[in-house]
């Protein structure tokens, strides 16, 4: 491990640390934290996670070749529009500002829809995630979120960005990117004590939206798939971290 820096974070951003040689945030001063590997021989959905079940969807350890380190797997269903969450449940404050982290690999993005962030829903209704694209319309299940991500339905499937405050529409960033297939990626969604809403990929800001979410919600950290053709579709997380101030 490379030496610890710290970043001070401006009013109302709880104070963050870096390994300078992996760039991979340490929260070794937050109070309230949730860290997974997957390396475990299941996934604790009674007690860590809660997760939907759409048209016999999964979310399992992956073992094997490739699954170095834990791997979390989600599996939809085989029908379009099938699609999996899975979420920690409602206990982070917006009001306390928090923290999200997931490394994340689509397997194919070209014929799915993810978000990855917070909501204020463990999980939405069948064929639906916190909030979705088609052609160039968002369509937000989620009265308050901040989410990164993408859809096949749209026109031009790029990851996206976006914070719904009670109900309102934030502005949709575009990081102009696309994930590639099988490639893993950090996607880092921080919430402020006044709600402002900080998106980064790989370490690079992204995308940045004031008064993002409502202070008076109370958030999950979120992942969902949803398919958009025919024929069961995954994700792989690597880890998921989520920090906030006690």
């Amino acid at each position: 491990m490379g030496a610890i820096k710290a970043n001070n974070y401006s009013a109302g951003r709880p104070l963050r640390f870096y390994d300078a040689s992996t760039h991979e945030t340490i929260d070794v001063i937050s109070h309230i934290k949730i860290f997974d590997d997957f390396t475990g021989v299941a996934v604790d959905a009674t007690n860590d996670w809660v997760k939907s079940i759409v048209n016999s969807s999964t979310f399992a350890p992956l073992s094997g070749s490739g699954a170095h380190g834990g791997i979390g797997r989600i599996t939809t269903g085989a029908l379009d529009d099938d699609d999996h969450e899975v979420s920690t449940p409602l206990i982070f404050l917006a009001s306390k500002g928090c923290i999200m982290e997931a490394r994340v690999a689509t397997q194919a993005v070209a014929t799915t829809g993810m978000n990855i962030g917070f909501s204020d829903a463990v999980t939405e209704a069948a064929d639906l995630l916190a909030c979705t694209f088609a052609t160039t319309t968002l369509t937000s299940t989620a009265t308050d979120c901040a989410v990164f991500f993408t859809d096949a339905d749209a026109t031009s499937n790029v990851l996206r960005s976006v914070a719904v405050n009670a109900d309102t529409d934030g502005t949709v960033i575009s990081a102009a990117a696309i994930p590639v297939d099988a490639a893993f990626h950090i996607y880092r969604v921080e919430i402020d004590t006044a709600g402002n809403v900080y998106f980064y990929y790989d370490g690079a800001l992204v995308g940045t939206q004031l008064l993002g979410v409502a202070t008076t919600s109370v958030l999950c950290a979120y992942i969902g798939l949803i398919n958009r053709t025919a024929g069961a579709k995954t994700l792989d997380i690597d880890y998921i971290r989520v920090w906030a101030p006690r």
